[in-house]
């Protein structure tokens, strides 16, 4: 890709955790999109802290600060904030003159978040007219400061936006409206922007996320690896409350009671995981897989299932179709519902009875499952290329004058 002179202004991917080992979907788009970005010739940098991720203790730096190259990309660390020293805003009070007044209910979801950092706030400020900036994700105070200090005309936002009570809060209205523009993962998460924060259509588009399409899984290996010869579910990504991960563990538990049979459950991802000791050989917990891995696992699934909620595209679910493995998704996760009526690549559940029929059904009809799993790696290939989102972001953020 080429651009007509003067040369476009350099951007700067500002996010709380970057890095090969960073966990998380928000974290992996972030280094895939920047590594697509560079490929394609946009001057770009990623300036973040010194931290790891969502699952390292908040407030602790992981990685030297200064420079350093990730595949490739430029990427500057800043230390994160040190308790009891003076913050930012403390040394310049002026910088906050204008800034709305929040609830205090709001500000306390930042202290809750811990990630900060004054070095990195100092740097967007010194440098605030030379560069382009893209914030990610919506809700870290990395995001809502800095687009406080940058440009609204230069500032743009990749929310990988949540249907989640803080999406309703004043402080985050005020985000979405305050930037140029909002590039969204999903015209589910589009949606759901324009419903609570009102945005004009000229200040927001869709991105979607890309998906490697290189991989391809081995079914047989992973089932040798890891001793698993009966027929699987499958789940990856973080295990907690908000992915619904405990609703999935004891839906397959009563699916057992109920029909017996050879079926496991195999679990992939970060956070701990409690498993009911009477079903401790049944359901399967691998922790964290690697990329081979984990595409062979989906390879190797009977059927893979997102019982999340939260939901701003679900590059897992992609990563299943990829392998030709059909799903079950979550019904009331609308960018789930909608992936799946747009290719035909699973069924959606919502409670214990509609997943309990959705099981038998695909469990009984292999013939089908093929067919879904085809459709879904179809539905991938079309819509989530790499190049395709580089293309959508140049639109959107360098637009013909």
């Amino acid at each position: 890709m080429t651009f007509d002179e003067p040369s476009p202004p350099p951007i700067a991917l500002v996010l709380p955790w970057y890095g090969l080992e960073a966990a998380g979907g928000a974290e992996i788009h972030a280094r895939r999109l920047a590594e697509s970005l560079q490929q394609a010739g946009l001057p770009l940098e990623v300036w973040t802290t010194c931290g790891q991720d969502a699952f390292s203790p908040r407030g602790q730096d992981v990685h030297p600060p200064g420079t350093s190259r990730v595949n490739g990309v430029l990427v500057r660390r800043f230390p994160q904030r040190r308790s009891g020293a003076p913050t930012f805003f403390q040394q310049r009070p002026a910088l906050l003159a204008g800034l709305p007044q929040f609830p205090e209910r709001e500000w306390a979801l930042f202290d809750e978040l811990q990630v900060e950092s004054d070095t990195l706030y100092a740097h967007i400020w010194e440098q605030r007219e030379r560069y382009l900036f893209v914030f990610m994700p919506y809700a870290y105070a990395t995001t809502f400061w800095g687009a406080w200090l940058a440009p609204p005309e230069r500032s743009y936002l990749i929310p990988c936006l949540h249907d989640e009570p803080y999406a309703r809060y004043s402080t985050y209205a005020w985000l979405f409206r305050r930037v140029r523009r909002v590039l969204f993962n999903s015209t589910a998460a589009h949606d759901l922007a324009v419903r609570l924060y009102d945005l004009p259509p000229e200040r927001d588009a869709v991105l979607w996320e890309g998906v490697d399409m290189h991989w391809r899984g081995d079914a047989g290996r992973f089932r040798r690896r890891y001793g698993l010869e009966a027929p699987f579910l499958l789940y990856v990504g973080r295990r907690d409350r908000g992915k619904r991960t405990p609703f999935l563990i004891h839906a397959f538990c009563e699916y057992k009671l109920r029909r017996g049979g050879p079926l496991r459950l195999v679990l992939a991802g970060q956070n701990p995981v409690e498993r009911p000791a009477a079903f401790a050989d049944e359901i399967v917990d691998l922790g964290y897989l690697d990329e081979p891995d984990k595409h062979d696992a989906c390879a190797a699934a009977a059927l893979f299932v997102q019982p999340s909620a939260v939901e701003s595209f679900s590059i897992v679910l992609m990563e299943a179709w990829l392998q030709g493995t059909a799903a079950l998704v979550n019904c009331n996760c609308e960018v789930l519902r909608r992936h799946v009526e747009r290719c035909g690549g699973g069924l959606p559940f919502g409670d214990y009875y509609e997943f309990e029929a959705a099981l038998d059904y695909l469990l009984a009809r292999p013939d089908l499952r093929r067919d879904m799993g085809r459709w879904g790696r179809a539905y991938v290939r079309e819509n989530f290329r790499w190049q395709d989102v580089v293309q959508h972001f140049v639109r959107a953020v360098y637009p013909p004058a």
